[in-house]
């Protein structure tokens, strides 16, 4: 089942996506340890592509908290959990099951969104919730704190480019929004870093063909 939702989630990614590319250093310097990766929510697929960032490409088991988990349970093939804000005994059992995944796979990664729902970019980075973050920090004292941004842009083809980065893992220091702001608008600036293409999408038709031998053909309608 893991391998059918997970091709199910490369074929949104090319379909949806020219390409992902990690902007920065490769591989992003992670601790081996549990981590809570934090991002930014701007587009639908954020949580496809925290899976091919953790699952596809370092190989690290994620897990996501997800309010419609109900909807498409399915994603529980790949680490997704229940998280309805209408159901606090499940939301309860579902922070000890995340407890129990860090002891058993301690390279478990926790994808977290601190502004809550998806919006839009134009809103920016969302304000955090402090004492969701304060409580996090204490129920899972183990885990390593690290930002990573998603920023969607246009490189003058018919789909749109999704580029990532990521910060420094720290210790949860109500620092966080700061941190996430600043990695979001280095993506939306020209840099001179690195960058490595993470998956390839789908090529539209104009890409796909060249048609100049015919130009003599039209030169009558000029």
């Amino acid at each position: 089942m893991r391998r059918l939702v997970e091709a199910l989630l490369r074929f949104d990614l090319r379909r949806t996506f020219r390409r992902v590319c990690w902007v920065g250093d490769w591989p992003p310097d992670l601790p081996d340890g549990p981590v809570i990766a934090y991002a930014n929510h701007h587009h639908f697929y954020d949580g496809h592509l925290a899976w091919l960032l953790f699952r596809a490409r370092l190989e690290r088991p994620p897990t996501l908290w997800m309010a419609e988990w109900d909807r498409v349970p399915f994603f529980a093939a790949v680490g997704a959990q229940p998280f309805p804000p209408d159901a606090p005994t499940r939301r309860a059992a579902t922070l000890r099951r995340t407890a129990r995944r860090f002891r058993a796979q301690p390279r478990t990664v926790l994808v977290y969104y601190p502004a809550g729902t998806l919006h839009s970019p134009d809103e920016g980075i969302g304000v955090f919730d402090a004492s969701t973050v304060d409580r996090l920090a204490d129920l899972y004292p183990q885990a390593t704190w690290w930002p990573y941004a998603v920023h969607v842009t246009w490189w003058n083809e018919s789909s749109p480019t999704a580029l990532l980065t990521g910060g420094v893992p720290h210790e949860a220091d109500g620092g966080e929004r700061a941190r996430l702001q600043d990695l979001w608008h280095h993506l939306q600036a020209p840099t001179d870093q690195s960058t490595r293409t993470l998956l390839r999408g789908s090529r539209s038709l104009e890409e796909w063909w060249d048609l100049s031998f015919a130009s003599s053909l039209f030169e009558r309608y000029l």
